[in-house]
């Protein structure tokens, strides 16, 4: 399996690209793939890797929450960041990452960092697709759920970070 061969790399750009897919809605067209890992090898590889794009948004969030002063972004971040911690990323790329842009590269750097360290990590679920972010850690096959929350909170701090460097045009109120 590539996952398993491509380790970091692999891991990267998958979860590098994802956050692309979800914008177009195509991520659904992994759904087979997701079902057919599981029948035949009673695991998920991959949910884990993808589900760090999302994560990667979160900390991209978070840093736009601590630089803009805009009252009405800084409202849509709060209500969009705990379905975001829960895997949800729909609210976070349309409503903050994707008008701002940069952000939006950002998540997907960050989410590409912790996607690297879940496939060199060979963290996997016992399911095939349904739920992402902080609850999937309740299905990551026995060992590996602390280097799947390890993987998270890098992808967390990679994604504010790049935000943070690469900055964004803060809009006017």
């Amino acid at each position: 399996r590539a996952i398993d061969r491509g380790g970091l790399l692999v891991g990267a750009v998958l979860s590098g690209t994802f956050l692309p897919l979800v914008l177009t809605g195509l991520h659904q067209g992994l759904v087979p793939i997701h079902v057919e890992l599981v029948q035949a090898h009673g695991y998920n590889a991959l949910l884990p890797i993808l589900s760090m794009a999302g994560v990667g948004q979160v900390g991209a969030a978070i840093a736009v929450l601590m630089k803009t002063r805009n009252a009405r972004l800084k409202k849509v971040i709060k209500g969009a960041l705990p379905v975001g911690l829960l895997g949800i990323g729909e609210p976070l790329i349309f409503g903050v990452a994707l008008p701002l842009g940069k952000p939006f590269l950002a998540a997907c750097l960050g989410g590409a960092v912790g996607g690297a360290l879940i496939s060199y990590w060979k963290v996997a679920t016992v399911i095939t697709f349904g739920i992402s972010g902080l609850p999937l850690a309740l299905t990551i096959v026995t060992g590996k759920v602390m280097l799947y929350l390890l993987g998270y909170l890098v992808a967390v701090i990679a994604g504010f970070l790049f935000t943070w460097l690469l900055g964004f045009n803060d809009p006017e109120e």
